[in-house]
């Protein structure tokens, strides 16, 4: 009798262990099943993020030129398409950011630059809003750099970032160092016009850059006159052609 009982204790306790063992495999593949990543909407990600480069460059433009209607208009869109790419995709990204750990805090630290712009144009600082964008470029750049997929975009970026060094000398009176910095805006812009031509590319778009050659030719002969004022007023011109570029053809967001 006892040893009836105790074979039927030990079966208890196999078919126990078995059920748990079910439990355990089953809830395993539930787990197996979360880290599926989710299906991507290559397209629909595509689309969000041009929409949200376009408010980028406008939001750079309209606050330079203190434009406030403008801005916040610009400003608003980019917050909301920048969270719903974030909420939507930060931890399922697209193919192109698929393998960057970096992706998903990335896209939010890009919401809060803009919130914070936001923030800055709401208190009636555009000043204050238009510089809280800047560092979003190289955040983008950095993005794109690491998953090799540096395009004309980011080559404007790397361009921008010599030339406001450059002005910033010419504002200083630093003609010495404004030369110094000629040509490596000529070889800079060069790798703009080698790039793949963007998506919005137009009829007008070798004149667009070609105006940029000629700004930063005039430059360079104004600082071998050594004329200040001169410098200053052409170091401006440059930004101001450049601007044209970035405000036509730019992409920083994608």
């Amino acid at each position: 009798m006892k040893l009836k009982l105790l074979s039927l204790y030990l079966i208890l306790i196999f078919i126990t262990c078995l059920v748990a063992g079910c439990v355990d495999e089953q809830a395993k593949n539930e787990d197996d099943a979360k880290r599926v990543p989710a299906t991507v909407d290559e397209a629909e990600f595509a689309q969000i993020m041009a929409e949200a480069n376009s408010a980028y460059i406008k939001a750079l433009v309209s606050t330079s030129q203190k434009n406030t209607s403008a801005s916040e208009a610009s400003i608003n869109l980019l917050v909301e398409r920048l969270t719903y790419v974030s909420e939507t995709y930060g931890q399922a990204p697209p193919e192109m950011y698929a393998n960057d750990k970096n992706w998903t805090s990335e896209i939010k630290r890009a919401v809060l630059i803009a919130a914070y712009s936001q923030e800055m144009l709401a208190s009636g600082d555009i000043e204050a809003a238009h510089n809280t964008l800047e560092p979003m470029r190289d955040l983008f750049f950095s993005l794109h750099e690491r998953n090799g997929v540096i395009h004309m975009g980011d080559l404007l970026t790397v361009f921008h970032t010599s030339m406001e060094e450059a002005i910033t000398f010419a504002n200083a009176n630093d003609t010495w160092m404004v030369a110094s910095y000629i040509p490596t805006l000529e070889e800079e812009w060069q790798d703009v016009k080698d790039a793949d031509r963007p998506a919005s590319v137009d009829e007008e778009y070798d004149l667009t850059l070609a105006q940029v050659d000629s700004a930063i030719g005039v430059l360079n002969s104004s600082v071998t006159t050594g004329n200040s004022a001169e410098i200053k007023t052409n170091a401006e011109n440059l930004r101001l052609a450049f601007a044209r570029v970035f405000a036509k053809y730019g992409v920083v967001i994608s």
